[in-house]
């Protein structure tokens, strides 16, 4: 089980919310480990630009370190073709970006699933 959000409670400790990976997979959901510093606890899930094949390889990987960087790329990356002050030209290098973005993280997961199958 993989911790997906953190539920903050006035007066106690609140709730953690896990997720198998079935559960990963079926609602594209980012682990916490992987949520940006600013993020409030809640759930996360992968953006649209994630093809639901990659979801689905990244879901048993859980909260492999290997995945914190290309991840933190990407959701950086995907943020900034949000980002209503670009021109039509910067807006469609972003998208390149993000696109890029989610072909590099592609490759670290195959690195990562090549590392948990190798005996060691």
């Amino acid at each position: 089980m993989t911790v997906v959000a953190v539920h903050h409670a006035g007066s106690g400790g609140g709730w953690t919310h896990r997720a198998c990976a079935r559960c990963l997979t079926r609602e594209r959901l980012i682990p916490l480990t992987f949520h940006p510093l600013r993020h409030n606890g809640s759930r996360l899930t992968y953006p649209e630009i994630v093809p639901g094949e990659l979801v689905a390889t990244l879901a048993p990987l859980g909260e492999s370190p290997a995945l914190a960087a290309p991840i933190a790329r990407l959701l950086a990356a995907v943020a900034r073709t949000k980002d209503r002050t670009l021109n039509a030209d910067q807006r469609h290098a972003a998208h390149d970006a993000a696109r890029a973005t989610v072909a590099r993280l592609r490759e670290a997961a195959r690195r990562a699933s090549r590392a948990v199958r190798e005996p060691r």
